[in-house]
């Protein structure tokens, strides 16, 4: 590993620099290596892809089979977090609850157990985002010939941490507030988008048979967009004016600060289809992306609004894979252009909406960062009465 970001760190008083070994109750273990299925065979199989942006989709996580034998080994408890160690390398997920359903984690990712007599595992879940963190994780990298980190390394890797427990969890007090405020926000957006959907499904899935309705190839009514550089994990910035996206369901992979490979505002949106992991997402904002994001508009009288409910989720991951050639090959019973127009301008107040949120999340999310290394260094300092 590269020399540590905290190397020259000045601490106060009641504060020290640990390795993240040294707080663990038990050695970090890899995941568990299966073929993800669609269907229930077995436990919730927890990816990579579905904890990039730090939110998970359970709808979205798929299944696996694993014998009774070892599933307990690999089952996710309360506290526990996981590390993506590849991939999407450095992010993390704090489970605060044990998962609601049996969910065991994938071979790429890493769990870590905290001893929590020593650390407060919302604390550490914390560090995990801060600049300190992404430092080491983007020093490594850049400093080694392997795309990844293994469980040895993320050990090695240092936090500052108070000494006394109640500063920790105060600490992760005022920053849980943040999230708590954008968790509201994105509960909304869901509502507003399944609503979106279920018009959807009111106006065009009933009535497939009315006059002037015809099949159609789907890319008779989409245009596939350019995007130009592609990035990854290595080129992405912590911070920057232009996101990248990943091909996880919310996740941004890291920011740079170029033009725009695509363009979008909520009047023009874009809608993006993963190829490997089969996530749709419909994106009100500039942004660039990592390898297999495909960003996709309607073309020819049908509105990306459209087009974008007409074929989310139409197309499931299976196994890791392109699964662009299925997609593109879509046969749909189209309404006339009218129509697809009018359900375009009938669910356009729900997309401001759900645009007007994602703003307010970036704000939290910007004075949350903010703060974030502030506490974390001991600067603000916390009372521990």
């Amino acid at each position: 590993m590269q020399k540590s970001k905290l190397k020259n760190q000045k601490l106060p008083k009641g504060w020290r620099k640990v390795k993240l070994g040294e707080i663990l109750s038990e050695k970090p273990q890899y995941g568990y290596t299966a073929s993800a299925q669609s269907k229930r065979v077995g436990p919730r199989f927890l990816r990579v892809t579905d904890i990039a942006g730090y939110n998970i989709d359970w709808s979205s996580v798929p299944f696996c089979l694993i014998n009774t034998k070892e599933k307990p080994k690999y089952l996710l408890q309360k506290n526990d977090i996981v590390f993506a160690r590849a991939g999407t390398v450095g992010f993390t997920c704090l489970f605060k609850e044990s998962p609601s359903e049996e969910t065991i984690f994938a071979s790429y990712l890493i769990r870590i157990r905290v001893n929590e007599d020593k650390c407060d595992p919302k604390y550490l879940s914390y560090f995990l985002k801060s600049p300190y963190y992404w430092g080491q994780v983007h020093g490594f990298l850049s400093g080694s010939a392997q795309p990844g980190i293994n469980a040895s390394s993320l050990q090695n890797f240092e936090l500052l941490l108070p000494d006394n427990i109640s500063v920790q969890k105060r600490i992760a007090k005022i920053l849980s507030a943040f999230d708590e405020k954008i968790e509201l926000n994105n509960k909304i957006n869901q509502t507003l988008e399944q609503m979106a959907q279920a018009i959807f499904k009111e106006w065009f899935v009933k009535n497939q048979k009315l006059k002037g309705w015809e099949v159609k190839n789907v890319m008779e009514i989409i245009k596939r967009l350019p995007v130009g550089k592609r990035y990854d994990n290595r080129t992405a910035l912590p911070k920057g004016k232009v996101p990248i996206l990943d091909q996880g369901q919310s996740g941004i992979i890291g920011f740079h600060n170029e033009e725009p490979s695509v363009k979008a505002n909520t009047k023009n949106p874009v809608a993006v289809f993963s190829n490997h992991t089969c996530y749709y997402r419909l994106i009100t904002f500039n942004f660039s992306c990592i390898q297999n994001v495909i960003p996709y508009i309607g073309t020819n009288g049908y509105p990306t609004l459209f087009v974008y409910f007409l074929t989310k989720d139409k197309i499931k991951m299976r196994d890791y894979k392109g699964h662009w050639p299925e997609f593109a090959a879509q046969k749909f019973v189209i309404p006339p252009q009218e129509l697809a127009i009018e359900f375009s301008k009938k669910i356009q107040p729900f997309i401001e909406i759900i645009d007007k949120n994602q703003k307010e999340n970036q704000t939290l999310s910007f004075l949350r960062d903010l703060l974030l290394p502030k506490l974390m260094s001991g600067e603000v300092l916390m009372n521990s009465e």
